[in-house]
């Protein structure tokens, strides 16, 4: 299946753990959920047990979507809602099922939503407005797949622990759809 287009989608993938997925999704909100209306998405295809948090919309052995509705868990979801979201979704699943999971999301949302989504294996199956890869000093071996997404961001951003060694004030939505603003330094 070729990846569909997603141009009002900003897609967060990481290098590993630790990479500052969440903190950068957490800033893009903070910046555009006062003039837009944004939904965020955490996609994981690590399963975990006694997830019992929000509105769940799907429980099934291979896909689990729900609605985050606390800005109190202290989850990626919950930080996303309480960094301006509109709506929030937590979803499991497993790589060769993101098809379907993006299918029922789609479904959920308004065509038109502007999305911030944090994952690693959806790049494969869209093509998003922005792609960032988030990487970290700290990061051990680089995974062939890393390579892979890395030949695909539109920026790799380094994430020390702390510092995000990124300008949030070069992006923008224009148009319905997430862009890199085009730089004016045009010397001549």
């Amino acid at each position: 299946m070729e990846p569909i287009a997603i141009p009002q989608m900003l897609l967060i993938a990481g290098s590993g753990r630790n990479t500052g997925k969440t903190t950068f999704a957490c800033n893009i909100l903070r910046k555009f959920s006062h003039d837009h209306s944004i939904i965020a998405l955490k996609i994981t295809p690590h399963f975990h047990k006694n997830v019992q948090s929000g509105k769940v919309i799907i429980s099934a052995d291979n896909l689990y979507i729900a609605e985050e509705t606390s800005h109190l868990t202290g989850k990626d979801s919950s930080l996303m809602l309480q960094a301006g979201a509109k709506q929030s979704y937590f979803i499991m699943t497993s790589d060769e099922n993101l098809p379907d999971a993006l299918q029922i999301i789609g479904e959920l949302l308004p065509s038109c939503s502007m999305i911030v989504c944090e994952s690693g294996g959806l790049r494969a199956h869209v093509i998003p407005g922005l792609f960032f890869l988030m990487s970290s000093p700290k990061t051990e071996a680089i995974k062939p797949a890393t390579e892979k997404l890395k030949l695909l961001a539109d920026r790799v951003v380094i994430f020390d622990g702390e510092n995000i060694d990124f300008d949030l004030n070069s992006i923008e939505i224009a148009d319905n759809r997430w862009k890199l603003k085009q730089c004016s330094d045009d010397a001549i």
